[in-house]
């Protein structure tokens, strides 16, 4: 079946690219054309190249011949890569009602729930579901779960140091991803389904296992995936589905209980099933303290229906898996290189332990609670987070679709309604332009520089404003922040003698994940 689907696939490619002179496109508008690859394409698909791998040769040749973007034609279509700001403000920010959609992650009809989480909706869905979902991730919802953030940092921190106490030495050597994936599971586990799921004490658990399955992107789940992200009508063809069923029917019955539960009034918690149920009923209230994040990230000019798409059952249950998704991949990655870099960088460690030590465990309390605004108020910590999302970015590529016609007078740049927009994260990140040592690991780019800060607002989730992207990130930043604050408090992390510096990351699509090896050494702080 998989030959046949390959052979398919090469096929639509060819068809597609020799019917439409992709080489002479772009330029009846007046845009530089970059040249199509059908090796690129092809080995994009199948995931031998990522594609941020293909984003920089264009980044690079955009680069050298002084433009500010470029056109091509690839299997999405026409597209367009930018690589200047102002522009990239436009289309993200002010002129956002000509670029409201993206490519949908998930493609398959045969998996409903899927097609319904936030990244792959379109039009006036997407907006009605994210203005239904406005008030769910606001600071005041946010502070309210920093309970289940510092219960599960202290359950991780206190397995690390139960392992040590058990032998004879003062550390233990941990696989990185290993660790960092448990703690997330259960991390989104109590904060998004409001479960126990106790991964950290049984890595065998039924949760570990169908957490495991479900985002487990194996050789052949990724070449579904490439072709169900740019062939969705050959994957309702072959009537195929990407993800594991018996692991996504267990979380649709996590999902149908718990939903029921709380909009039964059997259970109340602080969690987010809580707040859709909330949302659901039209009970979810309003934060008298919206910050300049949460204005500037509000959808403008929605649809004027007062539509609860949350009754929906099938949306709903979107917004859960959705979440569960979003959050996986980006916090266990994340945690990894951070801890990675820290033990790498013992001095960019000691001064976020300094910090951590004296603003939020001043008290010397070790078990204590971290406050959500002492938190957020880490002025260190959010440099060094921002460096580790830089070097290695959860998304090296965001993408939006052209929903109308645009030509923007002042630059020149001008596109027909259905074109792709690339957005090289992952080059952006690695320019010297915009970054003085893009090769080195160096949280002090991250100071009062403005231009910085403009790239922060595009394409930094600590500090994102645009309205299309990821509406839970800073949920995961939160839970990011309080797992490494714990962390840094409670251990020295050291290279372990099978550590490789610098570390072998694997770029796998749109992102950068941490390699499954990843050695670290942790050695419990005398105090």
């Amino acid at each position: 079946m998989w030959t046949a689907l390959v052979l398919v696939a090469v096929s639509s490619v060819l068809i597609y690219y020799f019917a439409r002179s992709p080489n002479k496109y772009w330029k009846k508008y007046g845009v530089y054309q970059l040249n199509s690859s059908l090796a690129d394409m092809f080995y994009t698909i199948i995931g031998k190249k990522s594609m941020m791998d293909t984003d920089l040769v264009k980044y690079k040749l955009l680069e050298e011949n002084g433009q500010k973007y470029g056109g091509f034609v690839d299997i999405s279509g026409p597209s367009i890569i930018v690589r200047d700001l102002d522009i990239l403000k436009k289309i993200m920010i002010k002129d956002f009602d000509h670029f409201v959609d993206r490519r949908p992650f998930f493609n398959s009809k045969h998996e409903p729930i899927l097609q319904k989480t936030l990244v792959s909706l379109l039009g006036d869905e997407w907006k009605g579901v994210r203005q239904s979902l406005t008030q769910t991730f606001t600071t005041g919802k946010i502070r309210r779960m920093m309970t289940i953030f510092n219960d599960v940092a202290n359950q991780w921190v206190d397995h690390f140091k139960e392992e040590i106490q058990k032998g004879s030495k003062d550390s233990i050597e941990i696989e990185a991803q290993k660790e960092t994936t448990q703690l997330t599971v259960e991390n989104i586990m109590s904060a998004v389904f409001g479960l126990n799921a106790g991964v950290i004490r049984d890595p065998k658990s039924v949760f570990a296992r169908n957490a495991h399955e479900i985002t487990n992107f194996t050789f052949i789940r990724v070449i579904k995936f490439g072709i169900s992200f740019n062939f969705p009508w050959l994957v309702d063809l072959l009537g195929f589905e990407v993800f594991d069923r018996k692991s996504m029917r267990f979380f649709e019955q996590i999902m149908s209980q718990g939903l029921q539960a709380r909009m039964s009034g059997e259970i109340k918690r602080n969690d987010f099933m809580q707040l859709i149920a909330e949302a659901r009923r039209g009970e979810l209230k309003d934060d008298d303290e919206l910050n300049d994040f949460e204005k500037d990230a509000q959808i403008k000019g929605g649809p004027g229906t007062k539509k609860n798409y949350l009754n929906d059952d099938t949306i709903a249950y979107g917004q859960l898996l959705g979440f569960f998704f979003a959050g996986f991949s980006t916090s266990s990655n994340v945690v990894s290189l951070a801890a990675y870099a820290l033990a790498v960088h013992q001095d960019v460690q000691e001064k976020l332990r300094e910090e951590v030590d004296s603003k939020l465990f001043k008290d010397g309390d070790t078990k204590k609670d971290i406050d959500y605004d002492e938190l957020n108020g880490l002025v260190y910590m959010d440099m060094f987070l921002s460096e580790v999302l830089r070097k290695w970015p959860p998304l090296g590529r965001l993408e939006r679709k052209c929903v109308k016609d645009y030509h923007d007078q002042e630059s020149g740049l001008q596109m027909p309604k259905g074109t792709l927009i690339a957005i090289p994260i992952s080059s952006l990140h690695n320019d010297p332009q915009y970054y003085e040592y893009p090769d080195k690991f160096y949280p002090e780019h991250f100071t009062a520089n403005v231009k910085l800060k403009e790239i922060l607002l595009l394409i930094c989730p600590l500090e994102t404003v645009c309205p299309r992207n990821c509406i839970g990130m800073r949920f995961a930043v939160v839970q990011i922040k309080s797992a490494l604050a714990h962390l840094v408090h409670r251990f020295h992390i050291e290279t372990a003698p099978s550590t490789l510096v610098p570390v072998q990351s694997r770029e796998v699509g749109f992102g950068i994940q941490a390699p499954d090896n990843l050695k670290l050494k942790l050695r419990l702080r005398q105090k």
